[in-house]
């Protein structure tokens, strides 16, 4: 059912009420709702400072944000119910339309619901969009690009993207053991994979492609909880974090309570808490760095400015690199594309049996398994390949679009002409890609629960960070 937006914003009134306490915890955990300086001045590309939207969802103000969207109020589930997997949500759960911002800061320490303490946490439908402003969309298999509005739900392996001035909250299990909230900053785009493995304990991969995400994740006795970026892999066990990147790769991990573990593909690691930022640059060099707790916020407002100072003078020449990536390894994209479509019988029925509610055994559909396995292999190997190339060049363009990184690019494209047909050009790559994400959850649910990994053998390693989403441990 399909909300009116002033229902919506009655109801998320109430909401904002309750949930005034616990933001201004988060407030307060970031040092302070002052946001920072934008790091998109006038002329430049729109602020993407997470801190800086603190003050619009954390305020505790019951006016509705700008474009008179407001807070979600809980779904009408009950109240008791454990989040099941995104996989579940029914196709009348998915995806209609939204409007206006930037993204909330961290979210609260403690509880992210707004509950009393001892009580169970607000039930709501695991992916549930639970706070938008601006343009939200998602992107699944089967269909094009499309926006989405509070109280509709984002499935496993949809890719939800914020535009310009935009931002988002995305409920998966806050509140339950394992479960997360994460805060959408603009020109942000990511999909995720999770699963409930016991009534405490979930594993969930995040695949960050482009943008910054605030994240408050509930403790969990067992599981995990991975973030994968630009070279660098983030383990969690139960925090408050922000991870800022920015388009040419570099990236910043602030946090709020707890510890996160990053790890770069080069091998470095390092622990970012409160007192420690750890960065990352666009080669992948690991740095930590001392920090006061207390303006954790500035911080992250000073770090994010210098960065895109530093970038900006880059843009044209990242934006040549990303395209030559796609152009690069599209043929290859396709070919294995290709025969990934010729398993579409094994994929309907796998898609249909799931719908009925089936279980499936380790027993079952041997011989298709073995014949997707081959396909989706090589179609995975090109996605890991052009994806982030593919979300970096959408962010690139709302930088473009305010003029920054003008010019030629080094195949003797204009970056006018370029950036004015991207999306329109690469609609069917778009398009694939989301159908060989939607095979690897297929895939993941007709194998029963088995390591993905022990389909594919030694050959997962060669995936990078994308071996997290076959339950690799080791990338």
């Amino acid at each position: 059912m399909i909300h009116s937006t002033k229902q919506k914003r009655r109801r998320g009134q109430v909401l904002y009420a309750l949930a005034s306490i616990v933001l201004s915890a988060a407030l307060a955990a970031c040092g302070g709702s002052s946001g920072g300086a934008s790091a998109g001045a006038e002329g430049s590309a729109p602020d993407s400072s997470l801190a800086a939207a603190q003050e619009g969802a954390g305020s505790g103000s019951s006016a509705p944000a700008a474009g008179g969207q407001t807070a979600a109020p809980s779904a009408p589930a009950a109240a008791t119910a454990q989040p099941g997997v995104a996989q579940a949500a029914s196709p009348s759960e998915s995806a209609p339309s939204l409007a206006a911002g930037d993204p909330a800061g961290a979210p609260a320490s403690g509880t992210s619901q707004a509950t009393s303490p001892g009580a169970a946490p607000i039930a709501r439908k695991l992916g549930e969009v639970v706070y938008a402003e601006g343009e939200l969309t998602v992107h699944r298999a089967g269909g094009a690009k499309e926006r989405i509005d509070i109280g509709d739900v984002v499935r496993q392996y949809d890719v939800i993207a914020t535009g310009p001035k935009s931002r988002a909250t995305i409920d998966l299990a806050a509140g339950y053991p394992g479960g997360a909230e994460l805060k959408l900053a603009e020109n942000t785009a990511f999909y995720f994979d999770t699963k409930q493995l016991s009534p405490d304990e979930r594993k969930t991969v995040i695949q960050l492609l482009a943008g910054a995400l605030a994240i408050k994740v509930d403790k969990l006795a067992n599981g995990s909880f991975d973030l994968a970026a630009d070279g660098a892999v983030l383990g969690v066990r139960g925090t408050v974090f922000i991870v800022d990147t920015i388009p040419d790769g570099s990236l910043l991990v602030t946090t709020n309570e707890g510890a996160v573990a990053v790890k770069t593909s080069g091998g470095g690691s390092a622990l970012s808490r409160a007192d420690k930022a750890v960065t990352v640059s666009a080669g992948a060099s690991l740095d930590t760095l001392a920090i006061d707790p207390a303006t954790a916020s500035a911080f992250r407002s000073g770090w994010r400015e210098d960065a895109i100072s530093a970038f900006k003078g880059q843009a044209l020449n990242y934006s040549s690199a990303y395209a030559k990536a796609i152009d690069d390894n599209r043929a290859s994209f396709d070919a294995a594309y290709a025969k990934l479509r010729a398993q579409d019988g094994t994929l309907k029925i796998w898609r249909d049996t799931r719908a009925a509610g089936r279980v499936p055994r380790f027993s079952d559909w041997t011989a298709e398994k073995k014949a997707v396995a081959a396909a989706l292999f090589d179609s995975l190997k090109s996605l890991f390949l052009i994806e982030r190339p593919y979300y970096r060049l959408i962010e690139l363009k709302a930088y473009h679009d305010a003029g920054t990184g003008v010019g030629t690019l080094k195949d003797g494209r204009s970056s006018a002409d370029f950036f004015r047909g991207f999306e329109a050009g690469t609609r069917s790559l778009a398009m694939g890609m989301a159908v060989v994400r939607e095979a690897l959850e297929l895939f993941n649910w007709a194998s029963a629960g088995s390591p993905l990994g022990e389909f594919f053998g030694s050959k997962a390693s060669t995936l990078g960070s994308g071996g997290l989403l076959l339950g690799m441990d080791d990338w």
